[in-house]
């Protein structure tokens, strides 16, 4: 029997009668399981497969049993492993009914990914935004494009300081293992690439505060003033009465309208209109790295993006800035082991009314966004990253059944000042992981809506001031988003994170409808409300709440549940009765030591502290007699920082 890990076939520790093949899939601080049986050997569809891994000669720990996503598929995770290094895994499967499978092991060893580490250049390409010739030299720079044209594997491409109005620049060949391409910044200086036109437009009044301009690239998506977005109105007369009530544009092939806020005079702005829409793409081209430098303005046509992947992979985004583009990186199609860290993300559409951009403006795309990843993409990493003044802030999920898992981690970002989702899952998502991610000031955290196949982890993340933003209804916020009209969505496993709505009528928790999920599964998790704590308008779907803490700061209420005679709960005694839910959950107040500086870790004296339960797999280094509640375990360390500080801001993914 083959067992296939993360590409590698690896030998059997024992064969079965049956088919049953393992792979193992194996990112920096994660790793991924699947198990695929053969169509006969399950036909109920009732196996339960547990896990248990090692490294060296370790014992064997447990790990969190896997989870079935086709007929014949079983899916799970193993998290806070340490990169480039080799675990054994164990995968046992017990069959109720007796079944071929029943009381045999699948086994394989697989290495996790090494940290990149970026090596000394074979030669080095010096550019500028004036250089000219094809020596590509320090004393004699020559232009980007020549010095992209020129790198081969192994090279270096050397950036130095100032804006290079340039774009649609794509990649003619590929690095190699060990020997990426690299563009990066000159040591100390900050090169900007800048998709808009350099030339200053003379704009003319047209009445009404609406000025006009004829730019020399038509069809513009992207139109800047004093560095703020205006808002790209669908006609001539949408602008001139400004429907929505914000500063903005209207595009008709090269004649540009525009009215600026208190109509001031766009010949006294500094105005950007955008003429590129991408500046890099990097189409079938491997080991490509992204160092250090600033993009801005990249926002012309339709699906507009800085850096373009596609197909395209092992390839490295690291420590750049993103500066008001339709889109910072797009991956698609089969883009395998990228890894996006260090970077920062930004836009000025945070403040606009949430319906404006539902009704047409096709900005929801936020800093990072995984289109269709046929075929089989997989292995994105996303980690330590910052978005922020976003509609949505960032989206993994590719559109499309892969066929196989996408083996996603996203962990350690910052997100704040999203008008909607911190963070969208919405796709096909199998083996999914988001862990230790802090998310504020944001309409929802996290949607999961729908999130196909599954299972999806999220763990450990800190999420407060749910609600935030502008609506002309008045949406209410909420942690985790539930609620779609599309199809079932897989298992969603949510553990130890802390979530406190912080804003006045935010649910800690609220499961809305429509939507439909195989289960909801819920552990050790903190559920903060200003209006219930816990709110389900769709109790007819799956599931399953236990040892959380609900609290909330609006008296005499705790909870409220869809189709019982008496929907509000108000004590967990009430909530207990009559759903069955959070038979060992909690209802007080969570003690954090400065939510309003955005420390929600926890006092030693908290009753939250030594209150979890064991959960195999995730939580199996607590500190105390049993591990605490929400993302915190008190006076350890986890992801680099110290947990009394309450904030999670570094990606080194160490056990908790």
């Amino acid at each position: 029997m083959a067992l296939w890990a993360a590409g590698v076939m690896c030998a059997s520790a024992r064969a079965v009668d049956a088919a049953a093949t393992l792979e193992l899939y194996g990112n920096y601080h994660s790793m991924g399981i699947v198990v695929i049986l053969d169509p006969g050997d399950d036909p109920d569809q009732d196996l339960i497969a547990t896990v248990s891994h090692r490294t060296g000669s370790d014992p064997y720990a447990a790990g969190f049993s896997l989870t079935r996503t086709r007929d014949t598929q079983l899916v799970g995770s193993l998290f806070w492993l340490s990169p480039g290094t080799g675990y054994d895994v164990r995968v046992t499967l017990v069959d109720p009914d007796g079944g071929p499978l029943d009381g045999t092991t699948v086994s394989g060893t697989a290495a996790t990914r090494a940290e990149i580490v970026i090596p000394p250049a074979a030669h080095s390409l010096v550019v500028s935004p004036t250089g000219s010739g094809t020596a590509c030299t320090e004393p004699s720079p020559c232009p980007l494009d020549e010095g992209i044209a020129q790198a081969v594997a192994g090279d270096e491409v050397v950036l130095r300081g100032g804006v290079y109005f340039r774009g649609e620049i794509s990649l003619p060949r590929s690095g190699s293992t060990g020997a990426p391409i690299v563009i990066r910044a000159f040591e100390g200086e900050t090169p900007i690439l800048d998709g808009s036109d350099p030339q200053s437009f003379a704009w003319l009044h047209q009445g009404g505060g609406v000025y006009v301009t004829t730019v020399n690239v038509g069809a513009t998506h992207l139109v800047v003033a004093d560095g703020e977005r205006l808002y790209p109105y669908q006609s001539l007369a949408d602008l001139q009465s400004l429907s929505w009530g914000t500063p903005g544009f209207y595009s008709a092939g090269t004649t540009l309208y525009v009215r600026l806020a208190g109509d001031a005079d766009p010949n006294t702005a500094q105005m950007r209109v955008s003429r590129y829409n991408s500046a890099l793409t990097i189409a079938s081209r491997d080991f490509i790295f992204i160092v250090g430098l600033t993009f801005r303005y990249y926002g012309q046509g339709s699906y507009a993006k800085a850096i373009y992947l596609d197909g395209s992979s092992d390839c490295l985004v690291r420590d750049c800035t993103f500066l008001v583009c339709d889109l910072g990186v797009g991956i698609k199609r089969g883009a395998h082991r990228n890894t996006i860290e260090g970077n920062d993300f930004s836009d000025t559409t945070f403040s606009w009314i949430w319906e404006s951009i539902k009704a047409g403006a096709q900005l929801e795309t936020g800093g990072i966004r995984v289109y269709d990843s046929l075929p089989s993409g997989r292995g994105t990493v996303i980690r330590g990253n910052t978005f922020h003044d976003f509609f949505d802030g960032f989206g993994v999920c590719p559109d499309s059944d892969t066929g196989t898992t996408i083996e996603t981690d996203v962990y350690g970002n910052l997100v704040y000042e999203a008008g909607d989702d911190g963070m969208e899952t919405d796709g096909y998502c199998s083996n999914l992981r988001i862990w230790g991610n802090t998310f504020h000031d944001v309409l929802i955290g996290v949607s999961v809506a729908p999130v196909y196949a599954g299972p999806v982890f999220a763990l450990r993340n800190l999420i407060y001031r749910t609600g935030a933003g502008t609506s002309d209804a008045g949406y209410t916020g909420s942690c985790f988003k539930l609620n779609s009209g599309y199809g079932l969505s897989g298992v969603i496993n949510l553990f130890h994170n802390t979530c406190d709505a912080a804003l006045p009528g935010n649910d800690g928790l609220a499961i809305k409808s429509p939507g439909s999920w195989q289960l909801l599964r819920s552990r050790n998790n903190v559920w903060a409300g200003t209006e219930y704590a816990l709110s389900n308008s769709n109790p007819t779907q799956p599931v399953d709440l236990d040892a959380d803490d609900l609290y909330t700061t609006l008296p005499g209420e705790l909870a409220w549940w869809a189709d019982l005679p008496d929907r509000h709960l108000n004590t967990l005694a009430e909530l207990q009765a009559a759903t069955g839910q959070e038979m060992n959950g909690l209802n007080v107040a969570p003690m954090f030591r400065n939510p309003a500086s955005g420390d929600y870790g926890l006092h030693l004296a908290s009753p939250l502290v030594d209150a979890g339960v064991l959960i195999p797999g995730i939580n199996r280094d607590y500190q105390g007699a049993a591990p605490d509640i929400g993302a915190f375990e008190a006076a350890t360390r986890i992801f680099g920082d110290d947990f009394e500080s309450g904030t999670l801001s570094a990606w080194s993914g160490t056990t908790p």
